[in-house]
């Protein structure tokens, strides 16, 4: 039988609703000025608290930004899975294009957002991406299951090149360590397909691509194709 957490007491109410507004003052900062502009003393100021009260519920600066990439990606991970489950009994290939425009879509609305959880290490800030509660899966799980998903459908993806023992060696070990359903050469071509899809959506995310597009959507969706096809899940007469 699962354990049934005891009751807050009022204390530990007031306690973590202090936590949450002290965390969505530190997420307007981000979305402001970036994550440099998160300081304990303007976290207090828009909180309308003192510096020094702040220390009662986050030790640092860094566990307050750690709270808020914890909260960023348990909600980008709860967005991917509402689109990917929004039509049951829809194919995995329509699941995985939902999931990845969501993912895209999420990216151009919260860049500031998406730059504190993609972009460049905080120093002193460590934060499992794959970190999940008992709502849902972790961003990572939520791409793991589409995976295994795929694998299960009998597509049968494989990599269309002789792999290298190093690449192997490490892939092997990521199959063991995540738990994935997949042969070695279907899991580098999952790996491949992830890092496609990933790098598409922060180049445009960044803003890597203003000097040559204004709007990039074409360009992703071609991606997509190329990444539905080599999963093996292209339709006849796609472009």
């Amino acid at each position: 039988m699962a354990a049934v957490n005891p009751p807050q007491t009022r204390r530990e109410r007031i306690f973590g609703d202090t936590q949450n507004e002290l965390a969505a003052a530190a997420r307007e900062l981000v979305v402001d000025g970036g994550p440099e502009a998160v300081t304990i003393r303007e976290v207090a100021a828009r909180a309308g608290m003192t510096g020094p009260a702040i220390y009662r519920y986050f030790p640092s600066r860094e566990a307050l930004l750690e709270r808020v990439i914890r909260d960023l990606y348990l909600e980008l991970a709860d967005y991917l899975v509402q689109a990917r489950d929004a039509a049951p009994g829809e194919s995995v290939r329509a699941r995985l294009v939902a999931t990845s425009r969501a993912f895209r879509r999420w990216a151009l609305e919260h860049r500031s957002e998406f730059g504190l959880l993609f972009g460049a290490p905080i120093p002193g800030v460590v934060v499992d991406k794959d970190q999940h509660d008992a709502a849902g899966p972790s961003f990572g799980q939520v791409w793991l299951e589409l995976f295994a998903e795929i694998y299960a459908s009998g597509a049968s993806p494989r990599w269309p090149h002789p792999l290298p023992q190093r690449l192997t060696d490490q892939v092997d070990a990521l199959i063991k360590r995540m738990g994935m359903p997949a042969s070695t050469d279907a899991a580098v071509l999952f790996l491949y397909c992830w890092q496609s899809l990933y790098g598409a959506v922060c180049t445009e995310a960044f803003g890597h691509l203003n000097w040559a597009l204004e709007d990039a959507e074409e360009f992703f969706e071609g991606r997509l194709l190329e990444i539905l096809d080599l999963l093996g899940l292209g339709e006849p007469g796609e472009r």
